[in-house]
């Protein structure tokens, strides 16, 4: 409760210095010690960069092909669902794929692997809530039934729901999902394993202890650069200045109606060229498209909700946007929505649940909509007889083909320029 406190005044001050809004008496007194944080936290972060930079510590080099997605802002750009996105693209036209996550906020911080893309070896319990969404995106087999029926008796056990909605894969092995803290542990393990194909790094920009054949950074197109301060005085938890070591950018959550025209991205590409990015550029955004109904795996248009009403929650970084995007779905197709918020990555105790569940009862709720990273932490037996719906959603990306072949060149250069050393 503390820590959500915290973490909602932080971003209410953060939020006020952008706008140049007038603080609070007690913001005004707690403002002071957010930047000299953050000027600690930028000390501290170049320091790390700079000792691996200059050679006093050494990088690990892997037998592997590795491509990060990062970004320089603290919270949710976009990186899980890019993750995914190109994960499945590999897979699916040949090429093999793993996913290494960081395990944020998840019970084990050595190496941890949750699925090995047949067949999840983990619950939810033993996972962080992004690699086990990822997971279930990513696990192979003909159809989400026998996704299901392949891994019945790891997702009864748990006593929570499961959604293979997002997935796509179409081929028996999907890809292997695995977290570590300390990521070259990961990437050491398929190595050990004799994995052959592309390793995807979520979140590893800032990870300088592995060298990246190819580093995506993800900037948000609703706030790119926050306030310009480093986290907590403001989101960035990484220099401007270090646009220009990434080999790809992709500008996220870019409005779709208005792509032709978007003097914003354009600004963005501008502040990515100043400093120093020679690579390309891709736009791309996120369009609600349907639901996903996990407990007879089907997908519905929004209009199957006219007349009624929901309840949608979200623990996701960016909550805003999200009840915006689905109020104005509700809206169009004829349902009433009501919204609540949690902090990111938030676990959904028993209280919290069942306090849910108690609100949906009050507000005549018929259905409750959520996404695919909070849905598996429901309990069966609080929503086990409840209609419970993941948001559908649909990433495009401008260019989607030419950066798939940009990552598919590069991997086929590493691989033959491997096969002339060896």
């Amino acid at each position: 409760m503390l820590k959500e406190l915290l973490a909602k005044t932080i971003f209410k001050i953060q939020g006020k210095k952008r706008s140049g809004a007038p603080l609070a008496l007690m913001e005004a007194v707690i403002w002071p010690a957010l930047v000299v944080s953050g000027f600690i936290y930028y000390s501290l972060n170049l320091l790390k960069w700079a000792l691996y930079r200059y050679g006093a510590l050494a990088p690990y080099r892997s037998e592997l092909f590795t491509v990060s997605a990062g970004n320089i802002k603290v919270g949710g750009t976009g990186k899980s669902p890019l993750i995914i996105k190109l994960a499945a693209a590999l897979v699916n036209s040949g090429v093999g794929a793993a996913v290494i996550n960081r395990g944020y906020l998840g019970p084990i911080k050595g190496l941890n692997v949750i699925s090995d893309g047949t067949k999840l070896l983990k619950s939810i319990d033993e996972s962080s809530d992004e690699a086990y969404m990822e997971a279930l995106a990513l696990i192979g087999g003909k159809d989400n039934a026998a996704r299901y029926e392949n891994n019945r008796g790891v997702i009864e056990a748990s006593g929570r729901l499961a959604a293979f909605g997002e997935n796509k894969i179409t081929a028996e092995k999907g890809v292997p999902v695995l977290t570590s803290k300390h990521r070259v542990d990961s990437v050491k393990y398929l190595e050990n394993t004799g994995f052959n194909g592309v390793c995807l790094l979520d979140d590893a920009f800032q990870y300088y202890r592995l060298i990246k054949n190819i580093n995506i950074v993800v900037v948000d197109h609703k706030d790119p650069f926050s306030n310009g301060l480093t986290f907590p005085a403001g989101a960035l938890r990484d220099r401007i200045a270090r646009l220009g070591e990434a080999d790809i950018i992709i500008i996220s959550r870019c409005p779709s109606e208005s792509r032709a025209a978007d003097s914003r991205a354009s600004v963005i590409e501008s502040v990515c060229r100043r400093n120093g990015f020679k690579g390309n550029i891709y736009r791309s955004g996120i369009e609600l498209t349907g639901l996903y109904s996990a407990g007879d795996d089907q997908k519905i248009d929004f209009s199957e909700l006219a007349g009624s009403r929901a309840f949608l929650v979200a623990a996701i970084a960016d909550n805003a946007s999200l009840f915006a995007s689905a109020v104005k779905k509700a809206r169009e197709n004829g349902f009433e929505i009501f919204c609540e918020g949690f902090l990111d990555h938030s676990s959904y105790d028993e209280a919290a649940q069942r306090g849910i569940a108690a609100k949906m009862s009050s507000l005549g709720a018929g259905s409750l909509i959520t996404t695919f990273k909070d849905v598996v932490k429901l309990r069966r037996d609080i929503f086990g007889g409840r209609k419970v719906y993941s948001l559908l959603f649909e990433l495009w990306i401008e260019g989607e083909e030419k950066l798939l072949k940009e990552i598919k060149d590069g991997y086929d250069k590493f691989i033959s320029d491997k096969g002339r050393v060896s």
